[in-house]
């Protein structure tokens, strides 16, 4: 088994009183209604200073998921998703090209995300997204490097975006057992993704320990790696080959977990059954210099 972790508006309608002439109090449900569906705020607000109108799409973000450099950094090919605000009704994702704007369909979309590929020809540059009916977001605050897949890393850290220092943890006697990976505390549905290219051994659910966790058996070698207390069941199946960068799943605090953060395995040999732990802290470390 697994070893787990042990330490680890609506707006209220306006009140106008009591009218005193007849014919009033339809007039102030009336006025209540047209406030409501007419309310601006400033959450819409367009990164140039102009007010939106609820309901218009504003992008926040653009993070690479597949075939990456790193976080904000893709290659044409690459599957971005693009983060904000009422994005569910979009019909196409607009990249920077060197020639002027290029737009790409959409492959999956809801309110506040949209993902779609790099296309050919696209170069660094701010994202923005055009809804059905020709509606234009703002552009993403920060830019989306397009760099030759050549860029691409042959390993990478396994968690992509933010996580939080994290000290040697290996070999800790937790009373039943001792601890047999590294704990890397980071927020809940921060990407996990591949280190180095592999194809997905196990992927299962052990609610007492573990939780939602994979095992990576890394191509080429005779090692595994397995990510533990994903958020929720990895999208990846049995048998699917990884290139480093993919996404494995979120992190997560489901098992014996008691905060959100990656349980990360390094095994030498078959994983559970034969194989041996070892250390993967200063592995870890050294990909933080790559």
């Amino acid at each position: 088994m697994p070893d787990p972790l042990h330490t680890s508006g609506r707006l209220p309608l306006p009140s106008f009183g009591r009218p005193v002439l007849m014919g009033l109090p339809v007039f102030s449900v009336a006025l209540a209604l047209f406030l409501g569906l007419f309310t601006v705020h400033a959450s819409a607000a367009d990164k140039t200073g102009g007010l939106g109108v609820a309901g218009e799409p504003q992008v926040d973000d653009a993070v690479c998921v597949t075939r990456c450099v790193d976080a904000r950094k893709a290659t044409p090919g690459s599957k971005v998703r693009v983060e904000g605000d009422y994005l569910e009704s979009v019909s196409r994702v607009v990249f920077a090209g060197a020639n002027g704007p290029i737009p790409a369909g959409y492959a999956r979309r809801g309110y506040g995300a949209v993902t779609a590929t790099v296309p050919k020809g696209a170069v660094s540059g701010r994202v923005s997204v055009v809804a059905a009916d020709g509606t234009r977001s703002n552009r993403t605050p920060r830019e989306l490097e397009v760099l030759p897949p050549s860029m691409i890393p042959k390993e990478v850290f396994p968690i992509r975006g933010r996580y939080y220092p994290f000290t040697p943890n290996f070999g800790e006697d937790r009373g039943t057992h001792m601890h047999q990976g590294q704990d890397i505390g980071a927020p809940c549905g921060t990407s996990l993704v591949s280190v180095r290219k592999a194809v997905v051994e196990v992927r299962d659910t052990q609610a007492g320990g573990a939780g939602n966790y994979v095992v990576l058996r890394n191509l080429g070698t005779n090692t595994r790696f397995a990510y533990m207390h994903l958020q929720e069941p990895s999208p990846r199946r049995e048998g699917d080959r990884l290139g480093a960068g993919q996404v494995v799943g979120q992190v997560g605090n489901t098992g014996r977990s008691f905060g959100c953060h990656l349980h990360f395995e390094y095994w030498v040999g078959q994983w559970w059954t034969g194989g041996k732990p070892i250390d993967p802290f200063p592995y870890l470390r050294s990909l933080l210099r790559k």
